[in-house]
């Protein structure tokens, strides 16, 4: 007579394993392809807020400084020649600013019409695909 046997068999567990296995592998795809967008939102998160950062002291410094120069280079914004209470400066830094449109002469921020164009490009120096691009137009305000 045939006893009845408890436990599972190698094929039975064989199975559990693979679907196990399965399972472990689609999740840990999704973590991953979760985690690399995570971190590439990130990036471009920081490349606006110092595209913003860099507009508004750039406006700072047209509103407070009756002349002034901006030197932009592959790695660094700065401000130099300020007649005016800001002393000069590197305004960011640890990016790449090519492409980056602007008055390259000193600029007059005191004649009538002070409004001057400026396309800021940043680019994030690991990944060249990561680029925000504003264009502006930086003012003063005007007393009559």
């Amino acid at each position: 007579m045939l006893k009845k046997q408890n436990g599972m068999t190698l094929v039975e567990v064989l199975a559990v394993l693979v679907l196990t296995s399965l399972v472990i592998l689609l999740i840990w795809t999704t973590v991953m392809t979760a985690i690399k967008y995570n971190v590439t939102e990130t990036k471009k998160l920081r490349l606006q807020e110092e595209a913003n950062y860099i507009i508004t002291e750039v406006q700072r410094i047209h509103r407070q400084c009756n002349q002034y120069e901006l030197n932009v280079s592959e790695g660094e914004i700065t401000l130099v020649n300020c007649d005016g209470p800001i002393s000069d400066r590197a305004i960011s830094r640890g990016y790449n600013f090519n492409g980056t449109t602007y008055i390259k002469d000193k600029i007059d921020a005191k004649k009538k019409d002070a409004s001057i164009p400026f396309t800021l490009v940043i680019t994030d120096l690991e990944n060249d695909r990561l680029k925000v691009e504003i264009t502006t137009i930086i003012s003063r305000y005007k007393l009559h």
